[in-house]
Order: C-alpha cells, then sequence, then structure tokens
C-alpha cells in the first residue's frame, strides 16, 4: 500500500511539471534532509553529493530521474528536422539567426521555439562559426571552477561559452550553478529555464540513438545532457567514426549509452582521436 502510494505521488508531480513545461521533479527527498540552497544539483537517487571526481556524479539542475525518463515516449515524439539552412542566413526569416540569438540573449522562452533553437546550432555548426574544441575547453574550465567554488570566475567563463554559443546547454547549466551560490535567484532562473527550453528543443530532434542522435553545437553539451537526463556524470566517454563517416560522440554510465552528432567537429582531429568502426 505504502509503495502504491509513493508512486501515485510521483507520478502527480511528474504530471504536474510537464504540463507547465518544467523538467519533471526528482523521487521522492531522501531521509537526510538537505538545504533547499544546496539542492540546484540533485541526485535524483536521493543523495545530497558534492560534486567529487571519485563518484563522478553531479547532479542536475534539471532535477529529473533515470527511471522517469525510461517510461518516456521520445521515440514517438521526436521529429525530422528540415529548416533548410538558408533560411538561418535570411534576415525576413524567423530563423535568421541574429533573431534567434536576440531572443536567447532575452532569455524569451516563450517567444523561441525548439525549431529556432536547433536552427542556430545547424548555423554555427555549417557556418563554421564555432570551434568545438574550444567551446570544449571553456565547458570544462566552468565544469571546474563550479567545483572549486570559484562562482565570479565560473559566470565569467560561462558567458564566453554563450558568446561563442549562445544556445550552449552547459554555458546555462553552470551559468545557473554559479548565480545560485551568489544569491543571485533572478539570473539563476532565468539561465535554468532557458537550459530546459534548449534541452526540451535538443530531444525533440534527437533521441540520443546512433540512428537519431542529438544535434549538439560540442561534445561536452552531451554530458550536460547525460547529467540532465540519468543525474549522472558519463563514466565513459569517447568518439566514434561509422561507416558512414559520421562522428558519434557516446556518452556511457551502468550501459545507459547515448549520442551526439559531432562530424563537424571532425576536421579539428586527428586519426586517433576517434575510434573507426
Amino acid at each position: 500500500m505504502i509503495k502504491k502510494k509513493c508512486f501515485l505521488v510521483c507520478f502527480v508531480c511528474f504530471i504536474v511539471n510537464l504540463s507547465s513545461g518544467q523538467a519533471p521533479l526528482p523521487p521522492p527527498p531522501p531521509p537526510q534532509k538537505a538545504k533547499k540552497a544546496d539542492l540546484l544539483y540533485v541526485d535524483p537517487y536521493g543523495n545530497d553529493n558534492k560534486k567529487s571526481q571519485n563518484s563522478k556524479i553531479k547532479s542536475s539542475g534539471v532535477k529529473t530521474s533515470a527511471k522517469v525518463y525510461e517510461e518516456d515516449k521520445t521515440k514517438q515524439s521526436v521529429q525530422r528536422f528540415d529548416i533548410k539552412f538558408i533560411e538561418s542566413t535570411n534576415p525576413n526569416s524567423i530563423y535568421y539567426y541574429k533573431k534567434v540569438e536576440d531572443l536567447l540573449q532575452k532569455g524569451d522562452t516563450a517567444a523561441i521555439t525548439a525549431a529556432q533553437i536547433i536552427s542556430l546550432t545547424k548555423y554555427k555548426i555549417h557556418s563554421k562559426a564555432v570551434n568545438p574544441a574550444y567551446l570544449d575547453s571553456l565547458a570544462h574550465k566552468v565544469y571546474k571552477l563550479n567545483e572549486e567554488k570559484k562562482y565570479n570566475e565560473a559566470v565569467t567563463v560561462a558567458k564566453e561559452i554563450l558568446k561563442q554559443s549562445p544556445n550552449n546547454i552547459t554555458g546555462h547549466k553552470e551559468l545557473s550553478y554559479a548565480y545560485k551560490r551568489l544569491g543571485n535567484a533572478e539570473l539563476s532562473n532565468l539561465h535554468f529555464l532557458m537550459m530546459v527550453k534548449i534541452i526540451s528543443s535538443v530531444f525533440k530532434y534527437g533521441e540520443g540513438s546512433r540512428e537519431s542522435p542529438y544535434i549538439l553545437n560540442n561534445f561536452f553539451e552531451g554530458v550536460s545532457i547525460y547529467e540532465a537526463k540519468f543525474g549522472l556524470y558519463p563514466q565513459k566517454i569517447r568518439l566514434i567514426l561509422t561507416k558512414e563517416k559520421i562522428l558519434l560522440g557516446g556518452y556511457d554510465c551502468y550501459h545507459i549509452m547515448r549520442f551526439s552528432n559531432l562530424t563537424h567537429w571532425l576536421p579539428f582531429l586527428k586519426p586517433e582521436d576517434y575510434k573507426i568502426e
């Protein structure tokens, strides 16, 4: 009877959050209660973990659990992205990259669409406006700064990520965390909501499988998505070049494997940087 009640509570919370456009809530709270201010990153398995290199588990601002996502209908909802690249270069189009960047800078999650967010990623990729390796170096840096509690420095680096890649998941995720720790709830919430919006957009056009990988700006965005979806830091990461010459970024933890399409990164890499199928 108790199990049924717990399941009902979780299910109701999931439905309420889904209907409001937010990420689903985590499972029932752990026996050892943590302070609310420390819960921007929450381990879905009920542990108030500090970011540690030993566990490699960094809870996510998107409060969710692996079980919830395992039960979703992602495969049925994934759509094909058919917006042509020329739309991103047409000033009269709603997909014009500068218009999309303006909406992102304003933090207008209501006005911006999933298609516009992914169109900007496509534009950045095909116009070679971003260097994935540089974005990854910044992502690793801001991640480490937040772990070391150097929040002001983290804000500076996260802003640099967003300057290069305005719809970057890691940029918004780490900036939200840093602002939370600095006591700026307004800006923290703004970047948190934008992160959720971008992640939902990525999920709309990719399921993370080899056949339908996520469309991302750079490799580390996949790490941030993995944390958001499963609440875990991937134990194994890899780059795979398929027979079709598609470069896949792989993220694996407890045999839960997800992939992103990083073919645009290939010109920056050496053959020894990836595994050839």
